[in-house]
């Protein structure tokens, strides 16, 4: 069995290192979109407990016209 020639005529270290720092780069921008979208789901969920039902669903008081 023939293992394929990994260094590339001598650019293999850049080409692996290009695909490992693409993929790096990939993953934490994955990562950090979920962080992000967590923090912000709880931040909603943080806003939404501390404003009275009274404001929501608007006042008795309220003319409409």
């Amino acid at each position: 069995m023939n293992w394929p020639d990994l260094s590339m005529g001598g650019y293999g270290f850049y080409i692996w290192g290009s695909y490992l720092f693409s993929l790096i780069a990939i993953v934490w921008e994955l990562v950090s979109l979920s962080q992000r979208k967590k923090a912000l789901t709880q931040q909603k969920q943080q806003s939404s407990d501390s404003v009275p039902a009274s404001v929501l669903r608007g006042s008795a008081n309220e003319t409409t016209s």
